[in-house]
């Protein structure tokens, strides 16, 4: 009688911490606030628009207004070394993904000008795919550059993730022949057999960018739209990228996973050098995001080993980048130990990755609570200003932090706010409301990545308004 009154308590014990969790957990709405609130405003500005609409700039001020290269506001008056030679450019990998940030806002809110936003982008990307040249990856004076040999594998990919997003959304077939022809292109034209990957630059390329292995020239592949879009393909088509998906799977665990460690170098090429803690990509942001996409691939392949392996080393990552000081992630291992300050981008692949494990572990449901706090209070930025960059242990930005540049656009928040808020419906016992504009090309609706069946569909003025069933374990 003793071990079975032991056992109960037990059990309402773990049952009193999940049910805390869960009430810790703010409900879905709170992330469309911040959508509406905290994130949109940056995006709503008529500079953020582009000259013309869709045309979107690479570099604004922080009260979203225009930049001015020859009278820069204080924020871009002494930049970074790393940003100052980029500002008299603007790269398509960014209004690419100010297109998916406009997809997003409208798969959330169904609001006809974030969807028109969405088009525009998209428009303007379409015009710039060559199916023998690739995309170029930047604008400078009108001029595109640079030469195709000389175009990464990483901007090729991220040149059509906003493309993806929106084909997700309408599933409108001239998207669709252009993801196709544009990842034939890029298998094609980067895959290296000898080297088992996909070459950073292709060959005859500048020489040093030539010599580099880089992790995400595979990575991103899978990111920024492949995984995405594979299912809604048609059947010729999804076979080709079910084996292109495979491919890069097995680049990342047999060349870049390091079993010893569990993480995943960012490049091979230096040797050594390449596998140092604190080297290029080396950090918690690359090594989680591959471990997702690794278990979502396994998911789509029918592949329960490669799904395991995505969960299982994924949860470690989880474990080593939490940070118990600040209640928050950590952004990487550095020399000197762990790096505790906080990228947005980095944060959000995390959160994103713990929000897919919170759905079975109910374990991990208050650390995520607490994680989504520190996001929405420390991370974001206030009076509509986006999320900043980076801020340190205890969430202070530093001065005339930069809330837009050559690398940071509306992908990483906007994706955050969706994963965030479908995982919240989810935790919380209720359906996820998301809106489509397919028409009648689809009946075949799924909430973004993330696994779910249809509850409800109904049609409202031209959009599809689909409630959405995400499995949560012990419910």
């Amino acid at each position: 009688m003793k071990n079975v009154l032991s056992r109960i308590a037990l059990l309402c014990l773990a049952f009193g911490a999940s049910a805390l969790a869960a009430a810790e957990l703010p409900g879905g709405q709170v992330w469309l606030q911040h959508v509406q609130r905290d994130l949109l405003p940056f995006w709503s500005t008529p500079a953020a628009m582009g000259r013309p609409v869709g045309n979107f700039p690479t570099f604004r001020c922080n009260d979203g207004s225009a930049f001015v290269l020859e009278a820069p506001c204080d924020e871009l008056k002494s930049p970074p070394a790393w940003i100052k030679p980029e500002l008299a450019r603007d790269y398509v990998r960014m209004q690419a993904r100010q297109t998916y940030a406009y997809g997003v806002a409208f798969n959330l809110t169904g609001e006809q000008r974030w969807l028109d936003l969405a088009k525009a982008g998209a428009r303007r990307t379409l015009a710039l795919l060559d199916p023998a040249a690739g995309a170029p990856t930047w604008f400078e004076q009108g001029r595109g550059g640079p030469a195709p040999e000389a175009r990464t594998a990483q901007d090729q990919s991220y040149a059509v993730v906003g493309i993806a997003m929106l084909y997700y959304l309408t599933r409108d077939e001239a998207l669709e022949r252009a993801l196709i022809a544009h990842q034939r292109y890029i298998f094609e034209r980067y895959w290296d057999e000898a080297w088992g990957m996909l070459r950073w630059v292709p060959q005859g390329g500048p020489q040093e960018e030539a010599a580099k292995q880089e992790l995400v020239a595979q990575l991103d592949q899978l990111n920024a739209y492949m995984l995405l879009v594979v299912p809604y393909l048609p059947p010729a088509a999804r076979d080709v990228w079910h084996r292109d998906i495979r491919r890069v799977a097995n680049t990342l665990i047999k060349q870049f996973h390091d079993p010893a460690s569990g993480t995943f170098f960012g490049t091979l090429e230096r040797g050594e050098e390449s596998r140092r803690a604190g080297a290029r990509h080396n950090d918690f942001g690359h090594t989680i995001k591959a471990y997702w996409m690794l278990m979502l691939a396994g998911r789509e392949l029918g592949d329960a080993e490669l799904e395991r392996f995505g969960r299982e080393g994924g949860l470690a990552i989880l474990d080593k980048a939490w940070n118990a000081d600040s209640a928050a992630w950590a952004s990487g291992w550095r020399a000197y130990g762990i790096d505790k300050a906080k990228s947005w981008w980095i944060y959000a692949e995390l959160d994103q990755m713990a929000s897919f494990m919170a759905l079975e572990r109910p374990e991990l449901r208050k650390r995520l609570a607490s994680s989504w706090d520190f996001w929405l209070k420390k991370q974001t930025a206030p009076n509509g200003g986006e999320v900043y960059g980076w801020v340190d242990q205890n969430g202070v930005a530093p001065p005339n932090s930069l809330r837009i540049h050559h690398w940071k656009s509306g992908y990483h928040s906007f994706e955050h706010a969706l994963v965030s808020y479908l995982t919240a419906q989810a935790l919380a016992g209720k359906t996820g409301r998301l809106y489509f504009a397919a028409g009648d090309r689809s009946t075949d609706f799924r909430p973004y990545l993330l696994p779910g069946k249809v509850g409800k569909l109904r049609s409202e003025s031209g959009r599809q308004v689909v409630e959405f069933v995400i499995p949560v374990a012990g419910k």
